[in-house]
């Protein structure tokens, strides 16, 4: 005390020193933390740098020419399906220009005209048809369908005369059935899917629901494929020889429609046993259109198919589809 008493200049210095020295001690040991902490941060990034160089995440020249080779094809390949699907057939362009009804009553009296024509053209075929058949469409025998379902049930009565026009020209002895998909209302469509498997309800406007008009095609045989394949599903059901098949499976051949044979059953009208067959054409060149079961739209000669059975009285069924892609380039660009 006695000295700092007599130097209390020099103490005071030494003092000051110290607290100097500690200070920039613990300033040297928290910088040098701080490098520590900002060098092992540098050499992380330099790992993910590494690591995305090595990756090479953007493709070469060459793949990116391959890629845009692939792109180009795939569409070559959907305008070629899309232009085999349009069917420019007479037929299909009078089809096309057909005016839709505008209300349920235009409609019901539309399929009538449509009944009575194919009555007509039964009889003067001396093809006998169940007493009072509406060919598919019994549940409008009463009134038309409801609003939003009249331009389908439209689509579905010009595709029913064309194959019931083409079967009678081949001379069954009888037609038994005519079956149809059902077109469903968006709430009719929204209900099934609340619950896969429910049945929907009758559409308000239409008759009690006639269940022999409708039937439902096995998905594993269907090119139904939501949003990019609509397909409209019929199964005819007639009798006669297998010259009556071919003639009406050669018809179909010539697709004036895009239509495609799925199944033909066959069942002796004497024996209980049936025959399910495939129904092809004759050997064509490919077509884009075997993508949905059929591997050519050429009709094949009537001398180059052999009976599927003797030339007895057979029970037919025929299930075919129609078949349009979906077109998601906008309202303008669809093709009717």
């Amino acid at each position: 005390m006695a000295s700092f008493k007599n130097n209390p200049a020099f103490f005071t210095s030494l003092l000051f020193i110290g607290a100097v020295t500690a200070a920039q001690a613990w300033l040297i040991y928290s910088q040098r933390a701080e490098t520590k902490r900002l060098i092992g941060e540098v050499e992380q990034k330099q790992v993910t740098l590494q690591n995305f160089a090595s990756a090479n995440p953007f493709p070469s020249r060459e793949n990116a020419a391959a890629v845009e080779k692939d792109r180009l094809q795939a569409e070559k390949t959907l305008a070629d399906i899309r232009q085999e699907l349009q069917a420019t057939s007479e037929l299909a362009k009078t089809l096309a220009a057909a005016k839709v009804p505008a209300t349920s009553t235009d409609a019901f009296f539309d399929l009538a005209n449509f009944v009575e024509h194919l009555r007509d053209s039964a009889t003067k075929a001396g093809v006998i048809i169940p007493l009072n058949s509406w060919f598919g469409f019994a549940t409008y025998s009463s009134t038309g369908p409801v609003r939003e379902l009249i331009e389908p049930v439209f689509k579905q009565r010009q595709h029913v005369e064309y194959l019931m026009d083409a079967l009678l020209d081949a001379k069954p002895r009888e037609v038994r059935a005519v079956e149809r998909t059902r077109p469903l209302t968006l709430d009719q469509k929204a209900a099934l899917l609340a619950a896969p498997g429910s049945t929907p309800v009758a559409a308000s406007g239409a008759s009690t629901e006639v269940p022999a008009d409708y039937f439902v095609i096995d998905p594993r045989t269907s090119a139904q494929l939501e949003g990019f394949v609509d397909t409209d599903a019929f199964r005819l059901t007639f009798t006669g020889t297998t010259d009556v098949l071919r003639a009406f499976l050669n018809e179909l051949a010539l697709f004036k429609l895009p239509v495609v044979v799925r199944s033909v059953e066959v069942e002796p009208k004497d024996k209980g046993t049936s025959t399910a067959v495939a129904a092809r054409p004759a050997a064509a060149p490919v077509s884009p259109f075997g993508l949905f079961g059929q591997e050519s739209v050429t009709a094949a000669p009537v001398d180059e198919i052999k009976p599927l059975i003797d030339q007895n009285d057979s029970v037919f069924v025929v299930t075919v589809e129609f078949i349009k892609l979906v077109d998601k380039t906008g309202p303008a660009a669809n093709t009717p």
